[in-house]
């Protein structure tokens, strides 16, 4: 009977998952696992570890995926403490396990573990598959070689849109029984984390890949905002100004191809507007910042960023960098979205911009403390997304213009007109 690992990482779903089809379609017994653990790209700004709104969704999500592993009589092994190196490797003795099957990440940190893991496999006589799952294309699909990606979003975009073609999901395979008494295994179980949702949240479902199908049901089909996004998108009360989708794909709840696959089944059943093709958009904005973290592998996440030609201006001062993570600064735009992020996980687009800004360019912080502060407390963070993002708005990363300082004030009296949000967070 042959046996393999299924490591889970930022792929927490079933279907449209090909690690999780290939492992099923190929060997007779799987063992699912998932480590649960912190990659960390920045240790200097923030105290390690998620922060509670963080925990709580990923919790959520392993549950859910826990659940619809045990519908076939499975289970998902859940390990604290553990570096997955040497925890999937005894696994593979203990189990007799040929192969390890998982998801292949982007970022410079993650990919470090699977060089590693794929060294010491080899050793072992273990062989080990890593398998794109979490962008809209394959690698195969791209119209450049990743050393090639173009350096600036638009160009990107351009070859991509004219030359490439987003592959249909895959389905749900079919899954096979595992008991982890047969193999003499024990979880850590999942103790979900207990914290209140905070009645003014932009987000208020739970990780999950069953809660990611119902916000895209509820974003396209129920209530069909999707066709007023582009309008919307820049807001920062409720949750119905933008999709809300970005914490889900974040953990892989659910894929870019899923989403994708349902806003073109939504364009030809009900309407093609400006705004479903925004949302096409972020998509490929997501996209972009994968493929870039990979092409530039250690430089996302160094002080420099990818512009190695310009000194840092910035330093750190630890006072002034509390105001800003407490809300105090004495702007309210900023102080506002702040206190947002810490009391939900979660923060608007526009709020990122702007508060990025304000650390970076009037406070004059490093770049590097605020994305550290993000990486701790955002339900959606994703290390290529989030370290990119906050590059671009530094001026140190994929950005025509340099200087992208953003006057609050304005911002404010634009995007937030009446106060209401101001109001909803003092």
């Amino acid at each position: 009977m042959s046996t393999c690992i299924l490591w889970f990482r930022n792929n927490l779903r079933l279907g449209d998952n090909t690690p999780v089809a290939e492992a099923y379609s190929r060997f007779d017994t799987v063992i699912p696992v998932y480590f649960d653990e912190d990659s960390w790209h920045n240790t200097r700004w923030v105290e390690e570890g998620k922060g509670d709104h963080r925990k709580r969704f990923l919790l959520e999500s392993l549950s859910d995926l826990n659940r619809a592993l045990e519908n076939s009589s499975s289970e998902l092994l859940i390990l604290r403490g553990v570096d997955p190196v040497k925890g999937l490797l005894e696994l593979a003795t203990k189990t007799r396990a040929t192969a390890i099957y998982a998801p292949k990440e982007f970022a410079y940190n993650e990919r470090q573990v699977e060089r590693k893991l794929t060294e010491k496999a080899k050793e072992q006589g273990v062989s080990v598959h890593l398998i794109t799952e979490r962008t809209l294309y394959l690698e195969r699909d791209l119209p450049f070689s990743v050393n090639e990606i173009p350096e600036v979003f638009s160009r990107f975009r351009g070859k991509v849109e004219k030359l490439s073609r987003v592959q249909p999901p895959i389905e749900e395979p079919e899954i096979s029984s595992f008991d982890p008494y047969d193999f003499d295994l024990s979880s850590d179980g999942i103790d979900l984390w207990d914290v209140a949702q905070d009645e003014r949240s932009a987000v208020p479902f739970a990780g999950g890949t069953s809660a990611a199908w119902e916000q895209l049901d509820f974003y396209l089909w129920e209530s069909e905002h999707v066709l007023a996004y582009k309008q919307t998108r820049n807001g920062m009360v409720g949750r119905n100004y933008s999709s809300k989708f970005s914490a889900f794909l974040a953990l892989g709840c659910i894929s870019a191809r899923q989403i994708y696959d349902e806003l073109k089944r939504f364009e030809e059943e009900v309407e093609a507007n400006e705004s479903t093709y925004w949302l096409f958009f972020e998509l490929l904005w997501r996209e972009y910042f994968q493929w870039i973290a990979l092409k530039h592998g250690r430089d996302l996440f160094t002080a420099h960023g990818l512009q190695p030609e310009k000194p840092l201006k910035q330093g750190f001062n630890a006072r002034a960098f509390e105001k800003w993570t407490t809300g105090k600064t004495g702007d309210p735009l900023v102080d506002a979205n702040m206190k947002e992020l810490v009391a939900t996980g979660f923060m608007s687009n526009r709020g990122r911009q702007n508060v990025a800004s304000y650390l970076v360019h009037d406070m004059g912080i490093d770049w590097r403390a605020g994305a550290a502060f993000f990486e701790k407390h955002l339900i959606d963070y994703d290390p290529a997304s989030n370290y990119g993002n906050w590059l671009y708005n530094a001026g140190r990363g994929n950005d025509p213009r340099p200087f992208r300082k953003f006057n609050t004030k304005m911002q404010a009296e634009r995007y937030d007109p009446k106060g209401e949000f101001v109001e909803t967070w003092t």
